[in-house]
């Protein structure tokens, strides 16, 4: 017996030693997995104060592999485009597909000779399309080098569209240097995260097209909390998106039409945006245009939404000359490309309209612009209008007759019209201390008591979003404003403000303020996980700050940017 509670006991004894070493293992692992991840994190986040040294100083000029986009030794395959408009011809990037099928079916496309193409759909002019196969499984990360000391390097892991640890690769890889000679470092890294191969190559990149800067000036703040990383989206005069990292260097030129789109959607597995006046474009992660949606009747105005079923909904404007701009909200099915008009505020808001009509004596007045929109449920809708400092809900849309339920603003912009519609105004909440202030000192039995203005009105609001609490009829409005005061010049600030929305009271009230500096027209201001991003129209600037206001960076830029977002790619060109 006491043989047997000896084993028992030293057998208790190993198994706790032993899972007290799995678990000391374990957590030793966890740690060194936490550390290289933040390691990866840091490296992307493209600043070159925390890069050691620039990639390209270490290799050997014996060891890098020229590629010519021209010439008698051109090695890389080039697409020639008649104009914008033919780039985002879906039969053109078909025939490109086709092109570079063809070649990859007839030509061993290895590590040392890779099918290299430059921008071959012409949808990122800061691009290359590569190709190879190998002979086990591995995943790529690549690290764009030039030799110009100001600009730091620039790594990710490249997306295949599927598993990132395959035998067959087929890459876009973006974040090249217009009008620089880059350096393309891919370093190939098996199942185990083991560096199996490495291969440098070297390309001149042409020019930007359209002249856009190839680097910002940029500024560190006082903030000490860490940049997020990604690159920037800028939305401004030139016919282009601007993709710009952290460090304010040119990644990314997605060329437009026109300068009429406001932002970019990831939907399913594509990039989502305008690309031009009546031109909504969808392209894969290779750049290819796979979907391309004509609004056939409209220019669309501002950004689009997508109500996550498969349609857009966006402002807009008829297409014929000398019409109302964006006083319309039409959906686009994307399964079959079909333009529905949901909301015509010329005639659900027709004593708004016929007014702005006779004081500007014309047909067609610019008399609302639609700039921002938010679906609510399934068939309403809030409405930003910046030229009438307001916010409509307008349920039923698509309806025959969509139905104005009410109207947030300034109740002193609606004097002189009707009093039917000043009731669809929402009331300020009254606060228990702004009650008690109106009913304190003497009363004047001939005067009637005013009460105080709980909280300054917002003027020129130029972006919304909506958050729905628990309540019923209970919502959070976000926005972001020109101004906020008693008039619509304010204090000299802009402002992003949240209000809280109660239907069934029909009530708002300002929850929260951050000032920021001014701009009368155009700009946004965005949440961005824990920071936030504010563009300055007018100040002709962009910043980044952490949620105490502490700005991280600003960029400043020689053209106006109309909005800038920021966007990780994750799953689309980066894994």
């Amino acid at each position: 017996m006491k043989g047997k509670l000896k084993v028992i006991i030293i057998t208790l004894v190993l198994l706790i030693v032993g899972t007290g070493v799995f678990l000391w293992k374990m957590n030793d692992l966890s740690k060194k997995l936490g550390e290289k991840a933040e390691e990866l994190l840091k490296e992307e986040r493209d600043l070159l104060e925390d890069q050691k040294g620039k990639v390209i100083d270490k290799v050997k000029e014996v060891d890098i592999i020229p590629l010519y986009l021209s010439g008698s030794e051109k090695n890389v395959e080039t697409t020639k485009f008649a104009s914008v408009s033919e780039i985002y011809s879906k039969k053109k990037s078909d025939s490109v597909a086709e092109s570079l099928a063809a070649i990859k079916r007839n030509r061993n496309c290895t590590t040392r000779e890779p099918l290299w193409a430059y921008n071959p759909y012409g949808t990122n002019c800061n691009s290359m399309y590569v190709y190879f196969k190998t002979s086990g499984n591995c995943y790529l990360r690549y690290t764009i080098s030039v030799k110009d000391n100001s600009i730091g390097d620039f790594t990710r892991t490249a997306y295949t569209g599927g598993p990132s640890v395959t035998k067959e690769h087929e890459y876009l890889l973006t974040g090249l240097v217009a009008g620089e000679k880059n350096y393309i470092v891919m370093n190939l890294y098996n199942s185990d995260d083991e560096l199996s191969e490495t291969k440098v190559f070297s390309v001149d990149i042409p020019k930007s097209k359209c002249g856009a800067s190839n680097r910002l000036s940029a500024k560190k703040g006082t903030s000490k909390k860490t940049i997020s990383n990604g690159l920037y989206q800028v939305f401004g005069k030139k016919k282009a998106i601007l993709l710009y990292d952290n460090s304010g260097v040119l990644r990314g030129e997605i060329p437009l039409e026109s300068n009429r789109g406001r932002n970019v959607e990831q939907i399913y597995d594509t990039m989502t945006y305008t690309a031009g006046d009546s031109l909504i474009a969808q392209v894969d992660f290779l750049g290819r245009v796979v979907r391309t949606y004509r609004l056939k009747g409209y220019k669309q105005a501002g950004g689009f939404i997508y109500d996550g079923k498969g349609c857009l909904y966006m402002g807009a404007s008829p297409a014929k000359k000398k019409v109302s701009p964006a006083s319309r909200v039409i959906q686009l099915t994307l399964e079959n490309g079909a333009v529905t008009e949901m909301v015509d505020m010329n005639k659900v808001l027709k004593s708004v309209y016929e007014k702005a009509r006779k004081k500007a004596h014309k047909k067609n007045p610019d008399w609302i612009g639609i700039n921002s929109i938010q679906l609510i449920g399934s068939n309403s809708l809030l409405i930003s209008s910046k030229k009438l400092s307001s916010i409509f809900k307008v349920s039923g849309i698509g309806s025959i007759v969509p139905k104005l339920d009410y109207i947030i603003a300034d109740k002193k912009l609606y004097k002189g019209y009707d009093k039917k519609l000043r009731k669809k105004l929402l009331k300020k909440l009254e606060k228990e201390d702004a009650q008690a202030e109106a009913t304190e000192g003497p009363v004047n039995i001939l005067k009637k008591p005013v009460k105080p203005d709980p909280f300054p009105s917002f003027f020129g609001p130029e972006m919304i979003s909506y958050k729905k609490k628990g309540e019923e009829g209970a919502y959070s409005l976000i926005m972001f404003a020109a101004a906020l005061g008693k008039t619509e010049k304010g204090d000299g600030n802009s402002y992003y403000l949240t209000y809280q929305v109660d239907e069934t009271a029909g009530t708002y009230d300002l929850k929260k303020k951050y000032k920021v500096a001014r701009t009368k027209k155009d700009g946004n201001y965005i949440s961005n996980g824990d920071q936030y991003i504010y563009c300055c129209s007018d100040g002709n600037f962009f910043t980044e700050s952490d949620t105490t206001g502490r700005v991280l960076k600003d960029f400043m830029m020689t053209d106006r940017p109309y909005r800038v977002y920021k966007k990780d790619y994750k799953q689309f060109w980066f894994h």
